[in-house]
């Protein structure tokens, strides 16, 4: 587990279980492109046999939201997908907490700084109350810079989450 930065503040919440190389990496980018997201099952299943969760029994899973007509056109949201399987083995709720409010472009390619401006504005929180969830767990499949992961963070701990975490089935270490 390592620290995220936002608004100068360090917080101890990302968990990957890979390094996005190799067979993952293909594994993940079959999953995303080429519709074959039965994989997520067994990976889940997997990073469980490789990672001990010590979350307490209150938090809520939610995912990093995709834009509807990009998800439409992808027919599902491998986030939603991971966080549904790990929702199911770690007996937790797991409830849609973020929306995406802009299209914002595709952050392949593009350099930690813009990473960040282009998704920065890009959530917000869904739930007007947030005090049934005061912990949160953010599932997305990457981390890359963690553009994503702090910009959602950042939005529910403005919200008034009092702890959030994010897993990740894999890490990307060379940018």
């Amino acid at each position: 587990m390592s620290e995220i930065d936002v608004g100068g503040l360090r917080y101890p919440t990302v968990m990957s279980v890979w390094e996005y190389e190799g067979i993952i990496e293909k594994a993940i980018h079959k999953m995303k492109f080429d519709g074959c997201y039965d994989i997520i099952n067994e990976l889940v299943e997997k990073a469980f046999e490789k990672v001990e969760f010590n979350l307490p029994e209150n938090t809520v899973i939610t995912y990093v939201p995709m834009w509807p007509k990009k998800e439409r056109l992808r027919g599902f949201n491998q986030a939603e997908l991971i966080a549904q399987k790990m929702s199911r083995l770690l007996s937790l709720a797991k409830q849609p907490i973020l929306e995406k409010v802009r299209d914002n472009r595709t952050q392949v390619g593009l350099g930690p700084k813009e990473r960040e401006e282009n998704v920065k504005g890009a959530f917000r929180c869904v739930i007007p109350d947030v005090t049934h969830c005061r912990n949160v767990l953010v599932v997305d499949d990457v981390y890359t810079t963690g553009a994503t992961a702090k910009e959602c963070v950042k939005v529910l701990r403005e919200a008034g989450v009092k702890n959030v975490w994010v897993f990740t089935l894999a890490r990307k270490l060379r940018i």
